[in-house]
């Protein structure tokens, strides 16, 4: 098995499942309002995280859960800028 295989093995699921999210969040918001649009779906993902995991108690808060949901967006971002 090679080392990525092992490495994307060892991500928790809910992790896997925040990156997917990003993926497909993230894309249209920067493909429609481009880098406006990625950096409103990360502070909408950071917001997800504090008001509804944190203060209302919903959740778990996790720095973690944020960057999987970010991760694409950044990428996406990169993409459109330098694409």
């Amino acid at each position: 098995m090679s080392k990525l295989a092992k490495y994307i093995e060892k991500i928790r699921g809910d992790h896997k499942a925040h990156l997917i999210l990003g993926v497909i969040t993230g894309f249209p918001m920067v493909l429609f309002f481009g880098v406006t649009g990625g950096g409103v779906a990360i502070v909408l993902y950071a917001l997800k995280e504090l008001i509804h995991d944190k203060a209302l108690g919903k959740g778990n808060p996790e720095f973690l859960d944020w960057w999987y949901n970010s991760i694409p967006v950044f990428f996406y971002i990169l993409i459109h800028l330098f694409g």
